[in-house]
């Protein structure tokens, strides 16, 4: 790539945009934690899934854009809004709960790139490298490394663990969906399909089984507004932009970006401490998840194409 290129203003957000994405989806994570301190995980994700709905039905009606009139789309939609914001984002709520903290929730979703990728190559007709399953390995054993750091927890933390895994699998399960079946959806209007169809069964989860008792403070309130404004409203945006924009190892090429800033943030916030095998872990983790996806980056004629689908063609597709 020539400097000139390099200044090209669709290159550079092409790579500062997933770097933004990645600052912001680990901050989720300790926001995450200081509201559950304050009311239960289901309640606490109702408020959070409520928030910007009337926002997104602002910006929807001022920017006049276009609803998904297939039902088939719309059913497309709510299922990856349900596998991510619903059983995903709700399911590290219940994890809190039982134990497990930001450190740890972070480095097992932080193997998300990597199944993705393999996922991608199975379902999406991706390319194939040996390089992959080396990736994939190193990755699994730094995340088994943490995990086994918490033998000592009791028997929540354990379901806490396995929980988490769901969730990351469901995670995975939603973003080669919608990479599959909606790449191409309506940033404003899917969106707000997506909140819709997750809401629904969380506020009839915290119906079920919750008292509803909400202790408010400006920590809670903070925190809902932090996940369902800037979340919510810019990085999941941004997200789904990047997967747009590329195949799915490459447009999560940043994501191991996310283990060390969501330790480095719980250690400011919650001054959660590094263990004895954490840079050993992290360290696996990272070199894993660069060689997965590594693997299919982009040529220079590749990257113009993606430049100009994230100018051009998806802005076309958002209004």
């Amino acid at each position: 790539m020539t400097p000139r290129q390099r200044l090209n203003p669709a290159v550079i957000a092409n790579q500062v945009l997933p770097l933004l994405f990645v600052i912001l989806y680990s901050s989720g994570y300790v926001a995450s934690k200081i509201g559950i301190a304050y009311t239960d995980p289901f309640t606490f994700q109702t408020l959070r899934l409520a928030t910007p709905v009337p926002l997104f039905l602002g910006i929807i009606f001022l920017t006049k854009a276009k609803w998904h009139n297939k039902p088939i789309e719309v059913f497309h939609i709510c299922v990856t809004g349900i596998l991510i914001h619903g059983f995903c984002f709700t399911g590290m709520l219940v994890a809190y709960e039982w134990g497990m903290d930001v450190g740890t929730v972070g480095l097992i979703m932080a193997l998300h790139p990597a199944l993705a990728s393999v996922g991608a190559i199975a379902f999406l007709g991706e390319r194939f490298s040996f390089k992959l399953i080396l990736g994939l390995l190193l990755g699994t054993i730094g995340v088994l490394l943490v995990v086994n750091q918490k033998a000592s927890f009791d028997s929540n933390s354990y379901s806490g663990v396995l929980l988490t895994v769901l969730c990351l699998l469901s995670m995975v399960a939603g973003v080669l969906y919608q990479k599959r079946f909606v790449a191409h959806m309506n940033l404003m209007t899917g969106s707000l399909i997506q909140h819709l169809s997750a809401l629904i069964p969380v506020f009839g989860l915290m119906i079920a089984f919750e008292t509803m008792t909400i202790n408010w403070s400006a920590s809670l309130i903070g925190s809902i507004l932090w996940l369902g404004i800037v979340l919510s409203m810019g990085s999941w945006i941004l997200f789904f932009i990047l997967i747009r924009s590329a195949d799915v190892s490459r447009s999560q090429s940043y994501f191991f970006l996310g283990p060390p800033t969501t330790v480095l943030l719980a250690w400011i916030f919650f001054d959660e401490q590094f263990g004895s095998y954490f840079l050993l872990s992290l360290s696996l983790i990272v070199a894993g998840i660069l060689i997965v996806t590594k693997h299919t980056a982009p040529k220079v004629g590749e990257n113009q194409k993606s430049e100009q689908g994230l100018t051009t063609g998806s802005a076309e597709r958002v209004t």
